[in-house]
């Protein structure tokens, strides 16, 4: 399901089940492992889901396996978004169709995120399928997204990509066919910068929002 290798100089890390891609410990654990073996030569790092969908967000059968499957699972999630927001080279994230929760907030940690044209929709949905947030991406969302796309969490509105660029989940879109180029350009903007520069920059950008995102609990399924 988590893929790695190399193209143009980056690391591509593939979410590929052959479903939904729906996430629970077991792949957010191999996708924070695939960042860490990636960390070493300081080049970007590309995060691609499979065309159709980059993911449908926490997996729900681990939310129903229980307390302790639940907390672990979201324990996961915040593993994998502190990892992005720490690492040191940029981290990009490729959507070539639908980001439900878990797989918007991934957009909201990169560097960059793409997403394609298309019929489908990022965001982040809980309110209309009952379920409360944890704080982990209330604190991400009121950092990255837009006034819009904040009161968007409550209402539960997803996004079109062009719209999920204006709330801030998005920084370029393209038509599928210009995805890959649009990559391109991108990993060539973001190979010529000063790697030292990079790090330094990013991890100061980002100190107070890891620190307050590690700070925040998780839900009590008690």
């Amino acid at each position: 399901m988590i893929t790695a290798g190399k193209h143009e100089g980056a690391h591509v890390i593939t979410l590929d089940d052959g479903k939904v891609n729906a996430l629970n410990k077991e792949k957010l654990d191999a996708l924070v492992a695939a960042l860490a073996e990636s960390a070493s030569d300081h080049a970007p790092v590309v995060i691609r889901g499979r065309k159709g969908i980059f993911s449908a967000g926490f997996d729900l059968k681990g939310f129903a396996a229980g307390p302790q499957t639940a907390i672990a699972q979201l324990q996961a999630g915040k593993d994998a978004i502190l990892a992005i927001l720490r690492h040191p080279a940029p981290v990009v994230t490729v959507c070539e169709g639908h980001a439900y929760p878990m797989g918007a907030f991934l957009m909201l940690a990169a560097d960059r995120a793409i997403g394609t044209e298309g019929d489908f929709v990022c965001g982040m949905n809980e309110s209309a399928i009952g379920m409360a947030l944890p704080i982990y991406p209330m604190i991400l969302g009121a950092a990255r997204l837009n006034p819009a796309g904040r009161k968007a969490v409550a209402t539960a509105r997803m996004f079109t990509p062009h719209e999920a660029r204006e709330a801030g989940y998005f920084d370029d879109v393209a038509a599928p066919a210009d995805v890959d180029a649009l990559l391109s350009k991108v990993l060539g903007e973001l190979k010529a910068l000063n790697a030292g520069a990079f790090a330094a920059n990013k991890s100061a950008m980002n100190r107070q929002l890891i620190a307050d995102i590690e700070a925040s609990p998780l839900p009590d399924f008690g």
